[in-house]
């Protein structure tokens, strides 16, 4: 299954900071992420779009829980020398915390000990706050893509080196 692949020595997660739990994703947190994904995203992935997301050998899906809740995710792919991301949340309530960014953080190690070199990533213009954040964290904007979205709305392609 999709586990086969996770290596908890080299990477460092699971991690425990505070009431927080940065892990593995675990088959019983995909329906809280489809929750979120529903919620947080104007075109969001369904159920059965993140189980196949999840269930391909090169797809990482990494969570911060407060005891059994899914507070945030990440989930990337690795090609070859590159990761890119499929989606970042964090829940509404536990925002404005650092999660994201430490999140995003445990994602590039889990990345560079399976050979990437770089991440990658497309975000909406109207994301501002998302956009700031990887700024913030020296990722670069490299492209714009119009209208890729069904509503019509451009992204923004982002890149960082590793």
């Amino acid at each position: 299954m999709f586990w086969r692949k996770r290596s908890r020595h080299q990477d460092g997660v699971p991690l425990r900071e505070g009431p927080f739990i940065y892990d593995w994703f675990k088959l019983r947190d995909l329906p809280q992420i489809a929750r979120m994904e529903a919620k947080y995203f104007p075109e969001p992935y369904s159920f059965w779009t993140l189980l196949g997301l999840i269930l391909r050998p090169s797809t990482y899906y990494l969570v911060i829980r407060q005891k059994n809740m899914v507070v945030a995710y990440i989930g990337f792919r690795l090609f070859e020398k590159a990761a890119h991301t499929i989606s970042t949340c964090v829940h509404h309530d536990f925002r404005r915390r650092g999660l994201a960014r430490k999140l995003q953080l445990v994602a590039n190690r889990v990345a560079i000990n399976r050979g990437a070199r770089w991440f990658t990533g497309e975000v909406r213009v109207s994301n501002l706050a998302q956009l700031e954040h990887l700024k913030q964290m020296g990722w670069l904007q490299i492209g714009r893509c119009p209208c890729f979205f069904k509503d019509g709305e451009d992204i923004i392609v982002v890149w960082k080196w590793l």
